[in-house]
């Protein structure tokens, strides 16, 4: 299970953008089955990962920064179904959130949570990968923190897109956020403290340097993959996207619940059911990616056990076969949405009380006191 904070699915090449950000992404979308509106359950780490490793929905309380226990104890984690299913479990981890006593370490053999980039993180899988002797399959789960703000590439890789001929299309000049410095990730209508690099007020700057950063860490997404061997099952996909304008937002994601911060990508590939580069357009969760490893491996117990989670086996959807959901979600505490997936409306209430109702893909108009519907 290969993660990327704060990656948007749009880009990345396999999902239509026009910068080559993602080569090694784009040639494992083409070896497995690409999921093209797949969307995340929260539009921030802490309210996504805990439907991502459960398949539940799970509400997160806004005073998660104070608690220890971020994901309840009381539900169980993917990690701990693959433990008790005889796997090796392993977290090669890079944010804070994800530390130990946040709940996230439930069923990992081993839990490690270090501030190293993307190359040290994979040199840290791949040391485990060489060396495993044990007699045990084993789950691994890696996160990647590089493409997160403040998007700060190296010089290498940000000159290759620093200037190419997207960079002064639909620029923006932006100011930077004139409040309260305690509060750096504001950004309606600003660029966010955390954020800010020295007289650069460049729209296409910041985002140049976010494409940058994918593109580092799909170099080293290529060096792990290629250490991989054939029967092993690969998921790649993100918790969360990041705004660049959308709705007046810049360079965060925990702000809001549209979907520049809820599609993601989301890539499976195996020797089995995902394979062949096919694209799926039909509308899926992150919620649906327990279950669809579960009943990859002991579909006798998921066939019996499949009704604990509000997840689907997306190996059906891979097959062609129509999913009876109604509905996906995503919540975080100041407001939470409902998508019906087969009229493609999306609604959003709001802690304060507003309401939101959008015809998808258009979440600009706002249509709830439209009669006329």
């Amino acid at each position: 299970l290969i993660t990327v904070d704060a990656l948007r699915a749009d880009h990345l090449g396999c999902y239509g953008y026009q910068r080559n950000t993602s080569p090694n992404i784009d040639k494992l979308a083409k070896e497995g089955v690409t999921f093209l509106k797949s969307f995340a359950t929260g539009p921030g780490t802490v309210y996504s990962f805990p439907g991502l490793l459960t398949g539940r929905y799970l509400r997160v309380n806004k005073d998660y920064a104070l608690l220890d226990n971020i994901l309840d104890r009381k539900f169980n984690t993917l990690a701990e179904y693959l433990k008790n299913a005889g796997y090796y479990t392993a977290a090669f981890l890079n944010n804070p959130h994800l530390k130990i006593n946040k709940g996230f370490e439930q069923g990992f053999d081993y839990f490690i949570n270090e501030g190293k980039n993307a190359q040290g993180m994979t040199t840290s899988v791949m040391g485990f990968l060489n060396h495993y002797q044990g007699n045990k399959p084993f789950f691994v789960w890696i996160h990647y923190l590089d493409a997160h703000a403040p998007y700060t590439p190296s010089e290498e890789y940000f000159r290759i897109f620093e200037n190419d001929r997207f960079y002064k299309e639909n620029d923006k000049i932006l100011e930077l956020y004139p409040g309260d410095s305690r509060n750096p990730f504001t950004s309606q209508g600003y660029i966010p403290k955390i954020t800010f690099r020295e007289n650069k007020y460049s729209l296409n700057y910041y985002i140049a340097g976010y494409d940058a950063e994918i593109l580092y860490t799909d170099f080293y997404i290529g060096k792990l993959l290629e250490n991989i061997k054939d029967n092993t099952i690969i998921i790649l996909t993100a918790d969360h996207g990041e705004v660049f304008g959308e709705h007046n937002y810049y360079f965060v994601h925990e702000e809001c619940i549209y979907d520049e911060v809820l599609h993601i990508p989301l890539i499976i590939k195996d020797n089995q059911d995902f394979k062949g580069g096919k694209t799926i357009s039909t509308i899926v969760s992150s919620v649906d990616i327990v279950p669809t490893i579960l009943s990859r491996i002991n579909p006798l117990w998921y066939l019996f056990n499949k009704n604990r989670f509000n997840g689907v086996d997306l190996k059906t959807v891979a097959a062609g076969e129509k999913i009876k959901r109604r509905y996906i979600y995503a919540y975080f505490p100041w407001a939470w949405s409902i998508r019906d997936v087969k009229n493609n409306i999306k609604y959003i209430l709001n802690q304060n009380g507003k309401e939101e109702l959008y015809f998808l893909p258009d979440e600009t108009l706002n249509r709830i006191n439209d009669d006329s519907l």
